[in-house]
């Protein structure tokens, strides 16, 4: 049996998550074909919404020191060009603030 990893709800600070959610997307051979099509080799994973179990196309999952608001939002939009905008995600988590000393 073959078990997905998991990606966790929500983001740590700096981590930024570009994915496709498979489960809203569509036709899952289309929708792997176009994004592989545009250089992706994404890989698959499930996350656990109150609504049930969703699987993810896991294009981009990185941890960066500081995170600017547009980061990655060209690649946001050329994936809504050729998926569902519904099944785009695009999470970014904000930096912690430093506490006074």
């Amino acid at each position: 049996m073959y078990g997905l990893d998991f990606v966790k709800p929500g983001v740590k600070p700096g981590q930024v998550i570009l994915a496709v959610d498979l489960t809203v997307a569509g036709s899952i051979e289309v929708v792997l074909g176009s994004i592989e099509s545009l250089g992706y080799t994404p890989k698959i994973r499930h996350i656990s919404y109150p609504s049930g179990v969703h699987v993810l196309a896991v294009l981009k999952d990185e941890q960066h020191q500081t995170v600017e608001d547009d980061y990655l939002i060209e690649e946001w939009q050329q994936l809504l060009s050729v998926v569902s905008s519904k099944a785009v995600h695009l999470w970014r988590g904000q930096a912690q603030p430093l506490a006074n000393a």
